[in-house]
């Protein structure tokens, strides 16, 4: 069994602890198993020995709200493009994603079951990947992406690769389209609460979906030990989804006291999206995003960090997601920064890295540096609870590794 050691760490362990300087890791194989101070602890003569040099070794970064499929934002120019071009794409997006750091994502739509095999059979150098497949959606709802002139949806979809949304109107059409996106091995079950930006026919204040409906689909999700994530702008789109069993609110913009205090009740997690409505709003016109979806885009950013102010005074679980889009994929850390001007550094980091693996289900495997999780860690240049910006320069982690191999080490350059 191979083994690693990192010597001469400023550790970050993302337990809420302070930095730790001087400190050595012990990987053996996919999992971290001992920790101490400097020549501490002993490894094996074969041992690979990385010394750190005082830089900060934490978490590899992860993100609860990704769409690594939607390589486009227009429909249009995605139509364009093979089968086989779009695997390549979304190939370069998952493999710049993990050398920016992100070792997990969750992608909350759009990436099929295919690529998360590949990833795993070592094809694609890309991060683990927790899949929703297909998106539920009502009849003119967020993921009824057809104009009023349109009777057929603009795009389809391609098994195992790219799954489209999945039009649901009855309890019983919800229950079947969970059923089978659980079949092909979903993380979760994601669900259209709600208006969406990025949406023709619906506006952001909608709420969709009765709560009986949504609560087939929570449903079968929990007896598989799974959740069900859900877009939502408002109050009361909130308030319907976690009482239908939801637990996992993306977006969230307009959350209100009432809101957070139902969700707190249920133990359900906020995932605020922040960087995409800063993002398509200063480029999505040169995307060719139109004008009506661009103000719906701006309505959302307008109080996007006021809904995090209310789940920080709230005592919310906030989890961390991107929703970056098309040639905006490249900004995922851009998240951590703008989340950091309301939590501070070292919250909006332990968002990104401990509260996403507990909203995985994943906290005895990942988030944190600890004896006995898995060896997802990041060498960074820099120390990210004083400039946390070090994270958005992929250029400053120069080293990551994903279960105990390393996919990136760029610390001869960077000496």
């Amino acid at each position: 069994m191979p083994s690693t050691v990192f010597r001469n760490c400023t550790l970050l362990d993302c337990t809420g602890a302070d930095p730790t300087p001087q400190t050595t890791v012990l990987v053996e194989g996919e999992r971290i198993t001992a920790l101490g101070g400097p020549g501490k602890p002993a490894a094996a003569a074969d041992a690979v020995v990385i010394d750190c040099d005082g830089r900060t070794l934490m978490p590899g970064l992860t993100d609860a709200h990704v769409h690594a499929a939607i390589i486009e934002t227009d429909f249009t120019k995605a139509r364009r493009e093979s089968a086989a071009t779009v695997a390549f794409r979304i190939k370069d997006v998952l493999e710049q994603t993990l050398q920016a750091g992100f070792t997990t994502i969750r992608d909350a739509f759009g990436l099929d079951w295919g690529f998360a095999q590949a990833t795993n059979r070592g094809f694609v150098k890309g991060p683990r990947i927790l899949y929703v497949g297909a998106c539920l959606s009502q009849t003119g709802g967020h993921g009824d992406w057809r104009e009023p002139y349109q009777q057929m949806q603009p795009l389809e979809g391609v098994y195992g690769l790219v799954a489209v949304p999945r039009i649901c109107d009855s309890p019983d059409a919800m229950r079947l389209a969970a059923r089978e996106m659980l079949r092909m091995g979903a993380h979760g079950i994601k669900l259209m609460a709600g208006g969406g930006c990025m949406s023709p026919t619906d506006e952001i204040e909608h709420t969709q979906f009765t709560v009986e409906e949504m609560a087939a689909a929570c449903y079968e999700a929990r007896t598989v030990g799974k959740i069900a994530l859900a877009h939502v702008y408002t109050p009361q789109g909130i308030m319907n989804a976690v009482r239908a069993g939801v637990r996992s609110i993306e977006h969230g913009n307009f959350l209100d006291d009432e809101s957070a205090a139902c969700m707190r009740e249920a133990g359900a997690f906020f995932v605020p999206t922040l960087t995409t409505y800063f993002l398509i709003s200063a480029y999505g016109e040169a995307e060719g995003v139109p004008a009506s979806m661009l103000a719906k885009i701006n309505k959302a950013k307008a109080r996007g960090m006021d809904s995090l102010r209310v789940a920080q005074a709230a005592g919310l679980k906030i989890a961390s997601g991107s929703d970056v889009l098309g040639s905006m994929q490249p900004f995922k850390s851009m998240e951590l920064a703008l989340k950091a001007e309301v939590l501070g550094a070292h919250a909006a980091i332990v968002s990104a890295t401990r509260t996403n693996a507990e909203l995985f289900g994943l906290a005895d495997e990942i988030g944190t540096v600890e004896v006995g999780k898995r060896a997802d860690l990041i060498v960074v240049d820099g120390n990210p609870l004083d400039d946390i910006g070090v994270l958005q320069n992929p250029d400053n982690v120069v080293l990551v590794m994903r279960d105990g191999q390393v996919f990136k080490d760029r610390r001869s350059q960077r000496s």
